[in-house]
């Protein structure tokens, strides 16, 4: 499984990804900024986003919508502060408040059916 994480604070990413990988991600790709971000899926289709709502240059809800109209509907779990922000919520979204609980990003992962060891 590869990630896409999307966040602007480092240590948050680094902690997203070690969780991640433990969780049996084999690769993950870091972006922290809108086109950063679209420019990572489209090098490498991603089998899920993770993304803050507020970049520092753009915001991730505009880099999930360019990614999948451009690659198709990928699984999204929003990891933010603002979580009213992350616009409309479908089936293959899901919205978790900072500080995550790393239970609620496990719960969402297996929601999409994603594969993930426990």
């Amino acid at each position: 499984m590869h990630v896409l994480i999307i966040e602007d604070e480092a240590l948050l990413a680094i902690d997203l990804q070690c969780f991640l990988e433990e969780l049996g991600a084999e690769t993950c790709a870091h972006a922290e900024t809108e086109a950063e971000a679209i420019r990572l899926a489209l090098d490498r289709r991603p089998d899920l986003i993770t993304a803050d709502v507020n970049l520092r240059e753009g915001t991730g809800p505009a880099a999930v919508r360019t990614i999948r109209e451009s690659i198709g509907d990928i699984p999204v779990v929003y990891v933010t502060g603002n979580p009213g922000c992350c616009g409309t919520l479908d089936a293959n979204t899901h919205a978790l408040k900072k500080p995550v609980l790393w239970l609620k990003l496990v719960e969402a992962l297996q929601s999409h059916g994603l594969p993930i060891v426990t």
